[in-house]
């Protein structure tokens, strides 16, 4: 009896002991297939949420709310939120709280274009014109048709539209159609030759889905991709009346700058809402990318075959003469440590990003209370997604000093008052900058990856250049950027010589007026001559009017006003310019007749001189229409 105890202790230990060393074999064959899950950056997918942990608490400081999302292969690995909705009330954020996409809204419409053409009501080389009503564009330059492709790849020619695009009533926002047609902006490319990122051509494609699918655009996406994904927490409509608890969990988050003072205007309504009106949480967000990353094997939910969501996001245009991709049916081609597809978005106060790496199944989404944040929306991304290293080339390098200069963005207005803007948010780039690459897709100059400052982290520049070597334009992903040469150039500087050596002219002269009657009425001396005295000082007086007039339409564009609201300043400034016109008549008619004296005859021809000044800035910068 008792060997027979020893026996079965015997073995029991023997089964002990053999089930502890199969579970130590296990541990490190366990441990290592986990370690075979990498990030693309190539850290360990488990350190994802100590790494966002780790990097939030280093802004903390800077943050006001942030939400992030990971999805991969289909599923969402990661969901978290932190900082403040509302900083002054002490709202903390969390995954239910809903945030506005931006222009990541854009990536909306290019589903529900390819869901359209996968069923063969859409057909992506067509003239859009076969699509709308008859007449519905009035302002293209161009008989080359406008397909799609125009419209996902930014290049329909339009140039940028600057007003009327936001209202702070939900009442004042015009119906999608009537929008469009009110805002139809000028084309001044001819089609496919510039890419200029497109508010306008987007909205055009979402409201060409309306048409060909029968249903307002708010309510198609609600029907197709929101209802299909579950993503019950998401609105796309202007103001959100296809879901009201979003328009309620909207009004309990704020937005700050990148400073973290609250934007007090922060709410408005898009009115060509398909190109950034969508508000809801990250995690609804990351359903809908990952329904664009669906495990080998499976079809995206969003389409009944899967060469459609291949065809998506392939790419549907390249850096000029080269091979590199830079547009995927609307997603932006860009590259962290591996090649990816990307949108950004930026409200009035928030900013967004969605990620996606096709090939390793890859997405994130990345959401912000504040306008113009990097901190999460480019650093944290980097983070997850990892950093651009071009390859050093070991060849004969171009010579640098020819691509350096000062250029412009294509997305631009062109005609039009607000054209003055972009001359002063003009590219300045040195011949050292090593994140260029030249037209062969090379980098401008050997460095090593310590030395490396990335002008864009996902991407670079790049140049193209004629036989000569002259740089013709550059590009990003996103926008081309053409030279500035010759007075273009300096028309900033010369703008702001003349402006104050009008307004020098009038103040002095309004000065010497105002001196000569005090002088007048208090010592008795006998008045000045009339004859051309009064209708010099009222050019002058209208003269102020008009620095005035300017300054306060400047305003008023950055605030938002519409174009009805500020088109009496336009008006404003063409009755100056017939004034001036008047006048400078009247100085050629009676200057010569009279006897004025020399001096007062300069101060009558200064004036004029600063009225001509004014009045050539006015034409010069269409501040009339």
């Amino acid at each position: 009896m008792r060997e027979q105890n020893i026996r079965n202790r015997v073995k029991q230990f023997s089964a002990s002991m053999l089930v502890v060393i199969m579970l130590m074999l296990a541990i490190p064959a366990y441990a290592a297939e986990q370690e075979q899950v990498l990030l693309p950056s190539g850290s360990p997918l488990s350190s994802l949420e100590g790494l966002t942990d780790n990097y939030e608490t280093v802004y903390e400081p800077m943050t006001a709310a942030v939400s992030v999302a990971v999805v991969k292969d289909g599923d969402t690995l990661f969901d978290k939120a932190y900082g403040f909705a509302d900083i002054e009330r002490q709202v903390a954020a969390d995954t239910d709280t809903v945030f506005e996409w931006g222009s990541c809204t854009k990536l909306l419409v290019w589903t529900s274009v390819m869901q359209l053409v996968e069923q063969g009501k859409l057909n992506l080389e067509t003239d859009i014109r076969e699509y709308l009503p008859e007449g519905f564009l009035s302002k293209l330059k161009y008989e080359t048709p406008i397909s799609l492709l125009n419209l996902m790849n930014h290049n329909a020619g339009w140039q940028e539209l600057n007003t009327d695009l936001w209202y702070f009533a939900e009442e004042d926002v015009p119906e999608l159609g009537v929008a469009l047609h009110r805002l139809e902006p000028r084309q001044v490319h001819p089609p496919g030759k510039v890419v200029a990122y497109s508010n306008f051509g987007v909205a055009l494609a979402g409201y060409i889905v309306e048409l060909q699918s029968g249903e307002p655009f708010h309510t198609y996406v609600q029907k197709h991709i929101f209802e299909v994904l579950g993503m019950d927490h998401t609105s796309i409509h202007w103001a959100q009346q296809d879901n009201p608890a979003v328009a309620e969990g909207r009004s309990r988050i704020q937005g700050y700058t990148t400073k973290l003072k609250l934007i007090q205007k922060n709410r408005a309504y898009l009115s060509i809402y398909p190109a950034g009106s969508t508000i809801g949480t990250a995690k609804d967000a990351a359903k809908f990318v990952a329904a664009l990353l669906p495990p080998a094997g499976r079809n995206s939910p969003l389409f009944h075959d899967s060469a459609t969501l291949q065809e998506m996001l392939s790419p549907s245009l390249y850096y000029e003469g080269t091979d590199i991709p830079r547009i995927a049916h609307g997603f932006f081609a860009v590259n962290y440590a591996a090649p990816a597809l990307e949108h950004p978005g930026n409200t009035l106060g928030f900013t967004s990003k969605f990620v996606l790496d096709p090939q390793s199944g890859f997405g994130m989404v990345v959401m912000t209370n504040q306008y113009n944040e990097s901190n999460y929306t480019t650093g944290l991304v980097d983070k997850v997604f990892g950093n651009y290293l071009p390859a050093v080339y070991s060849g004969e390098l171009p010579d640098s000093s020819q691509v350096a200069g000062e250029y412009i963005t294509a997305r631009r207005v062109i005609h039009g008052f607000t054209k003055i803007r972009d001359f002063f948010y003009t590219e300045k780039i040195t011949a050292s900058n090593p994140s260029y690459l030249d037209h062969n897709g090379q980098p401008l100059s050997q460095i090593s990856p310590d030395a490396y400052v990335p002008v864009y982290s996902s991407g670079f520049i790049y140049f193209v250049r004629d036989a000569q070597g002259a740089v013709i334009k550059f590009s990003n992903p996103y926008i081309d950027f053409f030279p500035l040469t010759g007075l273009s150039a300096q028309s900033i500087r010369i703008t702001l010589v003349a402006l104050s050596l009008g307004t020098a002219i009038i103040i002095f002269s309004l000065l010497g007026g105002l001196t000569r009657w005090i002088i007048h009425r208090f010592k008795k001396t006998a008045k000045p001559p009339a004859r051309l005295n009064k209708y010099y000082l009222w050019m002058n007086a209208a003269g102020l009017a008009f620095i005035a007039n300017t300054a306060i339409l400047g305003y008023r564009t950055l605030i938002s006003s519409t174009y009805s609201a500020l088109r009496i300043h336009l008006i404003l400034n063409i009755v100056y310019v017939v004034l001036t016109a008047g006048y400078i008549v009247l100085l050629g008619l009676k200057v010569l007749k009279q006897k004025n004296g020399k001096r007062r005859n300069i101060l009558y021809a200064l004036s004029g001189f600063s009225a001509l000044l004014f009045s050539s800035l006015i034409i010069g910068w269409d501040l009339y229409f």
